[in-house]
């Protein structure tokens, strides 16, 4: 059985919903993997690097996706890096991953939007621009997949975020996370 390693912060790790609504457990309901959630609330892309081994290499994925960026650009001292960081961050992951695993197929993902009306996002869409441009720019230079989630969600919400997103305006809701899983799923069924 292909195994799949779910690399990322909160969003990944299913922050505020019940582990069956998480994408990992949506995934594992329907698609034939062994799926691994490395998720990490509060993670950016400099702990990420700290933990690959652990939770990505002492893996052996078969496929690797990697969801970083919503805290890499929050407006806060602990967790801000800039754009400049988290590319290099990125770049060292996907890397390290192809070293090891030549034949591991990875997936990046953008961050998906958050809501910009509500006080708590640690982060605003504006901020969000540079880090997915740099993750687009890494696809393009590394030949990794890109699944845009950001641009899938404003499609797919008509610009109606909130049922999407939980009360502190940048986590996923149940509804959110069904969104999250229909994009990626594209992906993986390939």
């Amino acid at each position: 059985m292909k195994k799949i390693v779910l690399f990322g912060d909160s969003i990944t790790f299913g922050y505020g919903v019940y582990e069956k609504d998480s994408i990992a457990a949506l995934l594992r309901a329907t698609l034939p993997y062994e799926v691994i959630n490395s998720g990490v609330n509060g993670d950016t892309t400099r702990e990420a690097l700290a933990r690959l081994k652990r939770d990505v290499l002492d893996c052996s994925p078969d496929i690797l996706t990697v969801l970083f960026g919503s805290n890499d650009s929050a407006m806060s001292d602990y967790y801000y890096r800039t754009s400049y960081e988290f590319e290099k961050n990125i770049t060292a992951i996907i890397n390290k991953v192809g070293e090891v695993f030549p034949q591991c197929r990875i997936i990046l993902i953008t961050p998906p939007p958050v809501d910009d009306a509500v006080f708590m996002p640690s982060t605003l869409n504006k901020r969000l621009i540079p880090y997915i441009e740099a993750l687009k720019n890494i696809a393009e230079v590394s030949g990794c997949e890109l699944c845009d989630l950001n641009t899938y969600f404003i499609l797919k919400s008509n610009g109606s975020l909130e049922s999407f997103l939980q009360e502190d305006g940048c986590h996923l809701t149940e509804k959110g996370y069904k969104l999250f899983f229909d994009c990626l799923s594209e992906f993986l069924e390939k």
